[in-house]
């Protein structure tokens, strides 16, 4: 990592901090991969409105992409009324993103990595270097559900990973100060 970027928080979520977190009405109609990327995302404590959102970035890898919510929707399919509409908007990988974003109104660059993390702090890395954001949250999910693992021949995993990355010369005091919870917008 650049002298010039450092870490200003970390955090981790898994599925077990879902049944007692409390992120609002609008938390619950997530899919689990969002759920789990915006408590991560909550976890770090960066108060996203003393900082400029349109110079803040995101980085995305979603290990197994949306498959368990592509799952479920397709078994949706033979149900009354067909599959939910409201679980076809999950069924993108980049849905997280899109949620992290709407919660904190980040505008600046989103990117969405399927597969592996471990381009998430370069690829933030450059981001910044190259001027195109100020800070950078890298957030990793890995959802793979019993179901999943069965197809991928895998370990059934739920857990989501934050990282806030900036330059050293911006991070300020009140960027480490809680943000409020519980209202989405």
């Amino acid at each position: 990592m650049s002298s010039s970027i450092i870490v200003g928080a970390a955090s981790t979520a898994t599925s077990e901090e879902l049944k007692t977190a409390r992120l609002g009405t609008r938390f619950g109609r997530l899919d689990l991969c969002s759920q789990l990327a915006v408590l991560a995302v909550e976890k770090l404590g960066i108060d996203f409105g003393s900082l400029p959102r349109e110079r803040i970035g995101i980085c995305l890898a979603v290990k197994a992409g949306s498959l368990a919510t592509d799952l479920e929707y397709w078994k949706g399919r033979d149900a009354a009324g067909g599959p939910s509409p409201t679980l076809f908007a999950y069924t993108l990988p980049s849905s997280a993103l899109g949620e992290i974003a709407i919660r904190h109104h980040i505008t600046g660059p989103g990117l969405c990595f399927f597969g592996d993390d471990s381009y998430l702090v370069e690829e933030a890395e450059r981001l910044i270097t190259a001027g195109e954001a100020d800070a950078c949250l890298c957030v990793s999910c890995k959802v793979i559900t019993p179901e999943v693992a069965q197809v991928l021949d895998a370990v059934s995993v739920a857990r989501a990973t934050a990282t806030f990355l900036t330059r050293a010369s911006r991070l300020v005091a009140s960027a480490a100060t809680p943000s409020p919870t519980g209202k989405w917008p």
